[in-house]
């Protein structure tokens, strides 16, 4: 047991839970994971893996290899960013995940002035709703909608967010008694989140306490398409509402508070020339946009006008790590 691939497969199989799962991560076919387990248990002698109905569970032996994996991957990534740290090239390769509901038009034309101020920059983008780690260098930057980002991560808040209640102008038309308070009996449908906790949330309850799930979903595409539809009304963020032309804000609810958005990096890439320069240009793009995300200061059906605390981009930095 003297290669690192060996081992990587090996760990691969552990967090998984099986070779198709471990192929998908390792972006090879079932049969090469096969492959190379079989091989290395051959070449140990031992087994790493007991085969049963639910899938592998590792073996005793299978238990000291992934701890040790798991010591050769942190020193490998540990290795992985101290190279990069030192990276001292205006061109290059820039990994960037961002939450797909953020990533619309507007961050789109963000990248194309990018990529016309800076050709040599290859971008990927990862957009995706998973957290990816940049301790392990899943990703260099990480735009994040969060109320407390990890303090070990290097970055700054780049814009504050509103959210607020949208609907389908028929479903607005259709409810226009119930939501001006004419008809107190009817109670007015939500799509509700799994996540939620509340019967009906606060935000609407507060204004209409005769409110009724019409639909509960995970997932903010399948809400917002049901609120095309108009199964009944969405809570979603200034930019997704507002930015949706089948969608109208219901005026009887006032906007509040949403998670800000940040841009975020390992602290030791923070001086990398393509990082850094890509952190400051996005941020004063986002800043710019402001009233995308945190909707008008004034508000309408009895809102209060945003404080002075809430208007204000102050880009905050977070701590980085000792």
């Amino acid at each position: 047991m003297t290669d690192w691939d060996s081992l990587r497969y090996i760990l691969a199989v552990a967090r998984e839970g099986g070779l198709s799962g471990a192929a998908r991560v390792l972006g090879v076919n079932h049969a090469t994971v096969s492959r190379q387990l079989s091989r290395v248990e051959e070449a140990s002698g031992v087994r790493f893996f007991t085969r049963l109905a639910s899938g592998l569970q590792a073996t005793e032996a299978g238990k000291v290899a992934i701890a040790h994996a798991e010591e050769v991957e942190a020193r490998m990534v540990a290795l992985d960013i101290a190279l990069a740290a030192r990276d001292e090239t205006e061109e290059g390769e820039l990994r960037i995940t961002i939450p797909p509901l953020v990533a619309e038009d507007h961050f789109a034309q963000d990248l194309k002035e990018f990529k016309r101020l800076h050709p040599g920059i290859d971008i990927q983008i990862r957009g995706s709703t998973d957290v990816l780690n940049l301790h392990k260098r899943e990703a260099d930057i990480a735009i994040r909608v969060s109320s407390s980002p990890e303090e070990s991560l290097w970055g700054r808040m780049m814009v504050q967010q509103r959210a607020g209640w949208f609907a389908s102008p028929d479903f607005i038309e259709e409810y226009a008694d119930v939501l001006d308070g004419k008809d107190m009996d009817t109670p007015l449908p939500y799509i509700g989140f799994t996540a939620w906790d509340n019967v009906c949330p606060p935000t609407l309850f507060a204004n209409m306490p005769s409110c009724r799930i019409a639909l509960k979903t995970d997932d903010m595409i399948s809400a917002i398409s049901a609120a095309h539809l108009g199964i009944g009304v969405v809570r979603c963020t200034h930019l997704v509402g507002s930015g949706d032309t089948k969608l109208v804000r219901v005026p009887q609810f006032a906007l509040d508070d949403h998670f800000p958005i940040w841009i975020l990096t390992h602290p030791d890439l923070r001086h990398v020339p393509r990082v850094t320069e890509f952190m400051r240009f996005i941020a004063a793009r986002f800043s710019s946009r402001r009233e995308i995300y945190f909707g008008p200061d004034e508000l309408s059906a009895g809102g209060k006008m945003a404080s002075a605390e809430q208007a204000t981009f102050d880009g905050d930095v977070t701590e980085p790590a000792e």
